[in-house]
């Protein structure tokens, strides 16, 4: 399993001093963008688009120290494979980096019902 990701109830928010929820059914990158944005306050110049993502989630020094903790309800993206692989391969690295941070150790929580299908979407992701 990737460092920083759990699947199912592991990831519970009571301890987590920053916590993004997102939402169901995002089917778009901009709508998925904008929600993590918004919820984790990225700086001004965030440009919203994979890049930025990156930088922005791999950083996170503008928040409060402690945990920053990333849900998801379902897997975002489903209907663009393509976009759905960017987007948890960047979670990964970003879990990977800041997973063990003394400031803002991330995680990343996704339901026990998509285990398979994220898994299956880095390993995707890792061969393109």
């Amino acid at each position: 399993m990737p460092v920083g990701f759990a699947f199912g109830d592991d990831g519970a928010s009571h301890d987590a001093a920053v916590h993004a929820n997102v939402p169901q059914s995002i089917t778009t990158k901009r709508a998925l963008l904008t929600a993590i944005a918004t919820q984790l306050s990225f700086p001004d110049y965030f440009g919203g688009n994979w890049d930025a993502l990156e930088e922005c989630i791999r950083d996170l020094s503008w928040l409060p120290s402690g945990r920053v903790l990333v849900t998801h309800v379902d897997v975002p993206l489903v209907e663009d494979v393509r976009s759905a692989m960017v987007y948890v391969a960047i979670l990964k690295g970003a879990a990977s980096k800041l997973s063990t941070s003394e400031h803002h150790p991330l995680s990343i929580v996704f339901p026990a019902q998509y285990r398979d299908q994220v898994l299956w979407l880095l390993r995707s992701g890792e061969r393109s």
